[in-house]
């Protein structure tokens, strides 16, 4: 099951582990400095909460954490698609211009912009 969070909703395998630990032991208290920083990297995620005490953290339900995880990881990819899309049209355009005869998008060496060659 860790594993499975790990790799299919892409969070680091410590924190997939320290969710699942604090999901079936109840809680967890954050003793030393690298379970803080797991559970502080989980709570923003949405997947750990502080207690009323504040002083540990509680796991929130699956069906919620791991609507949150997904949705983090949609948005992730929406935007990654987005750049690449960006960084396509930025090259295309930066192409264009070595071909020879192009100049503005079109080819000057063909009639009316058109391309030379048979098709």
């Amino acid at each position: 099951m860790v594993r499975d969070i790990h790799e299919s909703l892409e969070i680091p395998l410590e924190e997939a582990e320290l969710y699942v630990s604090t999901l079936t032991g109840g809680g967890c208290f954050a003793k030393d400095a690298r379970t803080k920083a797991l559970a502080e990297s989980l709570s923003a995620r949405g997947m750990l909460i502080l207690d009323a005490k504040g002083d540990s953290y509680l796991a929130v339900h699956p069906r919620m954490a791991l609507s949150n995880l997904f949705r983090a990881y949609e948005e992730r990819a929406v935007r990654q698609r987005k750049e690449k899309r960006l960084l396509v049209d930025k090259l295309t355009l930066e192409l264009i211009p070595l071909l020879p005869g192009e100049s503005k998008g079109t080819n000057a060496s063909g009639p009316r912009g058109g391309r030379t060659g048979t098709s």
